[in-house]
């Protein structure tokens, strides 16, 4: 696994924050995280229903070990003045050289302050370490911030789709991808 313990020094971090590698210590913060953020997020963008199984399924203890254990795969945290403020995960896909970035939150008080940017580009640092050369994500077509966020950080819509995540819920999404070779 590819883990660092020190904020990346080629990262524009804002002041006052610090992004660290997680660990299995880590996960019960990154599932209050998620929770707070989540709820206060998307209702109005999926329903509460589907929140419940999203935070359930994707935030299970097994579900954020499973990334810790994957190679090349990790959690990482964001703290402003000592609280953690938000969070990333990623690990390897399928396709040739691409890492997936799974995860990326930020409480919304702390939105448009650099600190996701932050955590996109330790991430990037990760997969080029890693030798990846395309980052993709998937985020809801409903969710018109984020989509303007991740392209403000470089990424493109590579494609639509609607994926079928269990229990009769789907996710309305746009996969999108930054090059991490010609940037």
């Amino acid at each position: 696994m590819l883990h660092s313990t020190a904020v990346v020094a080629s990262v524009s971090v804002p002041s006052a924050v610090t992004i660290t590698a997680a660990d299995a210590a880590d996960i019960p913060e990154i599932q209050r995280l998620a929770d707070e953020i989540w709820r206060r997020h998307y209702p109005g963008i999926i329903s509460n229903a589907q929140i419940d199984y999203m935070l359930a399924t994707g935030y299970s203890n097994e579900a954020l070990t499973d990334i810790l254990r994957t190679l090349d795969g990790g959690l990482a945290l964001a703290h402003r003045e000592g609280r953690a403020v938000g969070f990333g995960a990623w690990r390897p896909v399928t396709r040739s050289r691409e890492m997936k970035l799974e995860k990326l939150y930020v409480l919304p008080e702390h939105h448009r302050s650099g600190i996701g940017r932050a955590l996109i580009e330790h991430v990037v640092a990760r997969a080029r370490e890693g030798r990846y050369a395309v980052l993709a994500l998937n985020v809801n077509r409903g969710n018109a911030a984020a989509i303007a966020a991740y392209e403000r950080c470089g990424f493109r819509i590579r494609e639509r789709g609607d994926f079928p995540i269990g229990n009769g819920f789907v996710m309305q999404d746009y996969v999108m991808v930054r090059d991490l070779e010609n940037a």
